[in-house]
């Protein structure tokens, strides 16, 4: 589903599934694909972008906002076929620790994928885009948010959602810094907010008011 010039949403409704959104960015040479969701449901998302005109072999490189099973599972259908993945250092030594465990209680295999490098804070220069990588910890340890500064897209994993926060009760999680980590990307403008589960925040102004609803309703917990 395209949301605008080189933003494609290919979002998971069945809530009887534990998966994720999965993201498309589309520069001048290739594509990036964010969060690829469980290993088992990556065709299906292949299909709906090739009905958006994409071509999969364009796929320069799969990032990963976090590394919990239902946004990174399917990263093994990207290296098996040596497209790149990338994540943040911090979000790999998790994975390769406490994470492995999230995988047994999803009843997956151990992740026998790699990054093929690590993305750190700061700009990432990649199919042609310039990314900015946000540090975003407190739903995991390395969870990142990407933000495209020339289109205003922010790409959150389970940092906010639409009325809505990540969870800090897994293990990694940490309300403290999840606090910290909205109010750095709410202070970026936005006109697309992309979670990682529900539904795509759309406009300037709602944008706003759903950081705004965040710090009413979530944030005295945190």
């Amino acid at each position: 589903m395209k949301l605008m010039d080189g933003v494609y949403a290919y979002p998971w409704t069945n809530m009887m599934e534990n998966n994720c959104n999965t993201y498309v960015l589309q520069g001048p040479d290739g594509l990036i694909f964010i969060d690829p969701g469980l290993k088992r449901y990556v065709p299906d998302t292949i299909a709906a972008m090739k009905k958006d005109g994409l071509d999969p072999d364009d796929i320069k490189l799969v990032m990963c906002t976090h590394c919990h099973p239902d946004h990174a599972d399917g990263v093994a259908f990207f290296t098996n076929k040596k497209i790149p993945a990338t994540w943040h250092a911090d979000e790999d030594a998790f994975l390769n620790e406490i994470g492995r465990d999230f995988f047994r209680m999803f009843g997956l295999d151990q992740p026998g994928f790699k990054a093929a490098s690590f993305c750190a804070e700061g700009e990432l220069h990649t199919a042609g885009l310039t990314l900015n990588i946000i540090h975003a910890p407190g739903h995991s340890p390395g969870s990142i948010c990407i933000y495209w500064p020339e289109k205003q897209v922010m790409v959150t994993g389970d940092v906010v959602f639409s009325s809505s926060i990540g969870r800090t009760d897994f293990p990694g999680g940490n309300s403290a810094l999840l606090k910290k980590s909205i109010e750095r990307i709410a202070a970026l403008p936005a006109v697309l907010v992309l979670p990682g589960h529900n539904e795509v925040v759309e406009g300037e102004e709602a944008v706003k008011r759903n950081y705004d609803f965040i710090r009413r309703s979530f944030f005295s917990y945190l």
